[in-house]
Order: structure tokens, then C-alpha cells, then sequence
């Protein structure tokens, strides 16, 4: 169940509770891994929200990056967490199973680009090539949206796998039906 004990919405302190409401994502297992530091889980959740708005990205687009993000560390958790916020914003099943089995050359360049340089970002691997087809179909302030929103994805990722934070539900797979 995890290398630490996990937290219920009932034992935070009163003025942290809210941050596990059902108004806000509930009691999952990552906020209750972080819920034994209330002040972290704060910020850890209004940094997240700021770069789901501010990334430069469309709500779709986010999220495919995300997914990317998820299969390149074969973060489970990760994935299945975004498979319904996917689904609400636009994201189809055909494209998570192109993700899920890497075959990022069946999408749209636009998208493509920055879903290879998200995983290469993870990997410690961006190099110039890669970066400069970036720069091709993004500005700099959208670079930098999608450099911060992976190395957050990537601390969430590692995070996730130190503390082992188990999924609440059984896997979708990485190709799902």
C-alpha cells in the first residue's frame, strides 16, 4: 500500500481539507501520499492547476504530452489518472493506443513534435535537432509551458514510484479498448 502512510481527507488540518473535496479530485492515492505535508500538497496541486492553464497548450494537446509523459516513464499511475480527464477534453482511445505503443509517426507533425520532445525532456535527452523542431512550431513562451509542465509530470512520475503509490483501480493498459 505504499512506503508511507496515506492520509484521509479527515486528517489534515481543517484549513488543508478542502484540497481532497470531491469539488477537486477527491481522495486519490497521490493526495493522500502527499497529505502527511498538507503545505506541499497545496502547492504541488495550484502549480499543477497553473500549468494545465498557462502551458500554452490546448486542453487536449496537454494532455496528450502528459500521456507521452506517462508511457516514456512507464508510469502507470500517471496514465491511468489522465485516461477520463483525457477522454473529457478531446482525446480519442485511437490516440492513447498510438501512444501506449509508440507510434507517435501516425500523428499530426504539430502534435508529434511535441509529444517526441516531452520524451526526450524525460529521458535528459533534448538535443539541438529536436529542440529546433520545437522552436519550428512553437513560441517561446509555449516552450516553456511544455518544458515546465514535463519536468512536472516527470518530479510527479519519480515521486510516484519512490513512495510506490498504488492506482486505486486496475490498470487500463496502455493500449485501451
Amino acid at each position: 500500500m505504499g512506503r508511507i502512510e496515506f492520509k484521509n481527507q479527515k486528517d489534515l488540518p481543517e484549513d488543508y481539507r478542502y484540497l481532497m473535496g470531491k469539488e477537486v479530485l477527491g481522495e486519490r492515492n497521490i493526495f493522500r501520499a502527499m497529505g502527511n505535508n498538507p503545505p506541499i500538497l497545496k502547492s504541488y496541486m495550484l502549480y499543477g492547476s497553473t500549468l494545465w492553464k498557462e502551458c500554452g497548450l490546448s486542453a487536449k494537446n496537454r494532455e496528450l504530452v502528459i500521456f507521452a509523459i506517462a508511457r516514456e516513464l512507464g508510469s502507470e499511475y500517471e496514465w491511468q489518472q489522465h485516461y477520463d480527464i483525457g477522454q473529457k477534453v478531446g482525446v480519442s482511445i485511437e490516440e492513447m493506443n498510438i501512444i501506449g505503443s509508440d507510434k507517435l509517426e501516425l500523428l499530426d507533425e504539430k502534435i508529434r513534435v511535441v509529444l517526441e520532445y516531452a520524451q526526450a525532456f524525460v529521458r535528459g535527452d533534448v538535443t539541438e535537432e529536436i529542440h529546433q523542431k520545437l522552436k519550428e512550431n512553437y513560441n517561446d513562451k509555449e516552450i516553456v509551458g511544455i518544458v515546465m509542465l514535463s519536468s512536472h509530470y516527470l518530479a510527479t512520475a519519480r515521486m510516484l514510484f519512490a513512495l510506490e503509490v498504488p492506482l486505486e483501480i486496475d490498470f487500463v493498459g496502455w493500449e485501451p479498448k
